[in-house]
């Protein structure tokens, strides 16, 4: 049985990082990196908006103070709200726990390094949710220019996942870093073992053994990925054929 929701229009934007695998200009942190001269965070804040968001939680960690103040000056339409997660250097689940007391029944994730050429957000939303459903991924069946060695891959059966994480083999797609979540994600989080990290990805597969957990194919928009310098001059290009 299929269940309609209200529209989504909050998306969690995780932007807590330093960035050091980029390189550049040292101290700046992950959200404040520019591409096409527009920092990184600002790029997310534009997607959310243009996919009908009206507002933004944005958890900060790595110079938080730096990232909240070049934030507000950005003007964004977005009403945002800031988190700070406790540990910057902790994996991402961490960050995205930070936002559960001010999440929305079901909201977007976004990770403030993905870029892509038209919003997309739009597209986990689409349809109606199935009742056994927490979570959506997009997913890219035919990622081009991606370092695959460093990417999450997704095995799916039908539209639901089966599989998710970097080791997965055989896989049917790469993780194109974008949710629709409902607040089924964050006991998901928790109940990851103490010896495991606690990220994004653990708590999908978490939804996964629960077959709650499905897939969006984000079809022929390009995208990218910004963690190295070769990916940012892919995001730079990206920009220039928009």
């Amino acid at each position: 049985m299929a269940h309609r929701f209200d529209p989504v229009v909050q998306t969690v934007v995780l932007a807590a990082g330093a960035g050091t695998r980029l390189g550049g200009e040292a101290g700046v942190p992950k959200p404040l990196v520019t591409i096409g001269g527009v920092p990184l965070i600002a790029h997310a804040l534009r997607h959310a908006a243009a996919s009908g968001c009206n507002e933004a939680v944005v958890v900060i960690g790595f110079e938080g103070a730096r990232v909240r103040a070049a934030v507000e000056a950005i003007g964004s339409p977005l009403r945002i709200r800031f988190v700070e997660t406790a540990d910057p250097s902790a994996p991402n689940g961490h960050s995205l726990l930070a936002a559960e007391p001010i999440a929305a029944a079901r909201f977007f994730l976004q990770m403030v390094d993905h870029m892509f050429e038209q919003a997309v957000l739009p597209r986990l939303v689409a349809s109606p949710w199935s009742a056994g459903e927490a979570g959506r991924v997009l997913i890219d069946r035919a990622p081009d220019g991606l370092d695959l060695a460093d990417a999450t891959k997704v095995r799916v059966d039908g539209a639901r996942v089966v599989a998710i994480g970097k080791a997965v083999v055989p896989w049917d797609a790469i993780d194109a870093g974008c949710f629709a979540l409902t607040h089924a994600v964050f006991p998901a989080l928790r109940a990851v073992a103490d010896s495991g990290a606690r990220t994004v990805s653990s708590a999908m597969r978490q939804l996964v053994d629960r077959a709650a957990l499905f897939a969006v194919e984000v079809g022929r928009v390009r995208w990218v990925d910004v963690d190295t310098p070769r990916d940012r001059a892919d995001a730079e290009r990206l920009l220039a054929v928009d």
